[in-house]
């Protein structure tokens, strides 16, 4: 008795229901490609570049008038990495072509939200390609 065939028949049949799942997995993929290649045409990527002096503990956020930027909310501003310190930096995805507002704030466990001074940060941002900034902290 040849025992072999069996093992074959189950290996080819996990290979076909594999191939089978992976497809599936892959085509949806593929049919979003072109939604998606025209949302990147429609976004920019910003970076948020501020020079702020922190405490041990304080971590700085950028938020805004846009969702993106946590509408304005503390709790859904967008943290910024101090990998550069005192330069503080993070990379957010923006609409092209439209108006921004936004500030930055200090945040620390268990003490209020610092809010810089001034007026709110405005910018528009370009049409294509990305948007940097290089600001300092106003106190």
């Amino acid at each position: 008795m040849n025992r072999s065939r069996p093992g074959t028949r189950l290996r080819l049949g996990f290979a076909a229901v594999l191939a089978l799942f992976l497809g599936a997995l892959v085509a949806p993929q593929a049919l979003a490609a072109p939604s998606a290649a025209r949302a990147a045409e429609n976004t920019v990527v910003a970076t948020f570049n501020v020079t702020a002096y922190t405490q041990w503990g304080q971590q700085v956020y950028v938020t805004g008038n846009r969702p993106e930027l946590g509408s304005w909310n503390p709790d859904k501003a967008v943290p910024l990495s101090s990998a550069s310190y005192p330069t503080w930096s993070a990379t957010v995805v923006l609409p092209a072509d439209t108006g921004v507002e936004y500030k930055y704030i200090v945040k620390a466990a268990n003490a209020p939200v610092v809010w810089e001074s001034g007026p709110n940060r405005t910018t528009v941002t370009p049409p294509t390609g990305t948007y940097i900034t290089h600001e300092a902290f106003r106190n």
